[in-house]
């Protein structure tokens, strides 16, 4: 794994306040593994925690992100990508709570663009706390 040269408003096709993810860790060529720090600025916070489903969209920016990684290092830009759906969601608790650190890593385990598959896992304190397959389409 590769620590990552960008900052997230250069690889995600999201602008702000939708960029949820933090920062990109590393990458290489099939896996991505980014931070989301919970804090009181963070979107979706309710009652001093984010609902665990949102890790949906933690991951789904996380594949976002390594799209975008590979489109810069190739020359290219960014493009727009959409989640199409989720299999085998499981969640290990109700919440994030402010003052945690997640560890979201995705995984490509195929493509045939534009559709592509993705294992996503979400890790505090290096505990599994959520996990899914999403499968992603990008025009």
């Amino acid at each position: 794994m590769e620590p990552c040269p960008y900052d997230v408003t250069e690889i995600l096709y999201h602008a702000p306040p939708m960029i949820l993810i933090d920062r990109v860790l590393s990458y290489d060529a099939e896996t991505v593994t980014s931070i989301v720090d919970i804090t009181e600025r963070t979107p979706f916070l309710a009652a001093d925690a984010v609902p665990a489903y949102v890790g949906i969209e933690y991951m789904a920016q996380s594949i976002a992100a390594y799209s975008g990684i590979m489109a810069r290092n190739a020359g290219g830009e960014v493009k727009i990508g959409y989640l199409v759906s989720t299999r085998n969601m499981k969640l290990g608790c109700p919440s994030f709570a402010i003052g945690e650190r997640l560890k979201i890593t995705v995984k490509l385990v195929y493509n045939e663009a534009p559709m592509a598959v993705f294992d996503g896992r979400i890790e505090r304190d290096e505990k599994l706390v959520a996990e899914a397959r999403l499968n992603v389409y990008q025009p």
